[in-house]
């Protein structure tokens, strides 16, 4: 049986699994755009207001794995965007055109802190495409974790005793 389904691979077990547009085919990933420069934004809900000027290396937009920037500054901050515009049905068509998983990160007095739990912003994507990258989110309730905890077993990380938090954030990449 084993060697069966070593044999007969993906397409035999998951036969049309993965939508009407892969045709039996897995699709390839191809890159949409690649950006050199941008800036973020992070306003804090009754405090400070971030500004990151800078992209972190291999900001791009790929098919198969939608976005994957990370926004930078000299405070220890960044901003991260994955998944967002991603074509995973084999057709073309974006599958996450107004979404994708946003976290905010900080170094500060050399503790490496996440919010970790990107389902707490909701990512608002106004353009897309080859020549940039440019929405907002409103983030809500969001936690600081310690980014060594992040693989502390099935229960996962616990949120570290600081209080919960809001953010607005803006952003844009660009070629």
């Amino acid at each position: 049986m084993a060697l069966a389904i070593t044999l007969g691979g993906c397409d035999l077990l998951m036969s049309g699994a993965f939508g009407p547009g892969f045709n039996g085919d897995f699709p390839s990933s191809s890159p949409i755009a690649t950006y050199s420069r941008g800036t973020a934004t992070v306003a804090i809900a009754g405090g400070e207001s971030i500004v990151l000027d800078q992209l972190g290396a291999g900001a791009n937009v790929d098919s198969m794995y939608g976005s994957e920037v990370r926004w930078t500054g000299p405070n220890g901050w960044n901003v991260r965007l994955s998944g967002a515009g991603f074509e995973f049905d084999g057709g073309g068509e974006l599958m996450s055109p107004d979404g994708g998983y946003l976290t905010l990160d900080r170094i500060d007095d050399g503790k490496h802190s996440s919010t970790f739990d990107g389902s707490r912003c909701i990512v608002d994507i106004t353009v897309i495409d080859a020549s940039a990258l440019r929405g907002s989110a409103t983030c809500k309730g969001l936690e600081w974790y310690d980014v060594m905890d992040m693989l502390a077993g099935p229960a996962g990380p616990k949120p570290l005793d600081q209080p919960k938090f809001d953010a607005e954030v803006s952003f844009e990449a660009v070629r």
